[in-house]
């Protein structure tokens, strides 16, 4: 989940360079590419973090409101990603 935070600020300061420096009708290619990455991470952190205690049928673990925060930005992570690849400056 540390990646994915690190690859989202990294995908904003690439937006925001590209956003300043981009030829008009250009597409974001780099900053979606980075956010898809991070889309990644979190697929992969949430994964894991279900594995390991969703299958833990001794206790009664509740996950929490992390766990479906987690979740969320995950899809919304997936939708900023595809919206940036669309994304034309204008």
């Amino acid at each position: 989940m540390i990646l994915a935070i690190i690859f989202s600020v990294i995908s904003l300061i690439v937006f925001i360079f590209q956003l300043f420096t981009m030829e008009k009708g250009n597409r974001f290619f780099l900053s979606g590419a980075m956010m898809l990455v991070c889309w990644l991470c979190i697929l992969i952190g949430v994964s894991i973090y279900t594995d390991k205690y969703a299958n833990n049928v001794k206790s009664q673990y509740h996950h929490g409101y992390c766990f479906i925060l987690a979740w969320i930005c995950f899809c919304f992570s997936f939708i900023i990603g595809i919206l940036y690849l669309v994304l034309r400056k204008k």
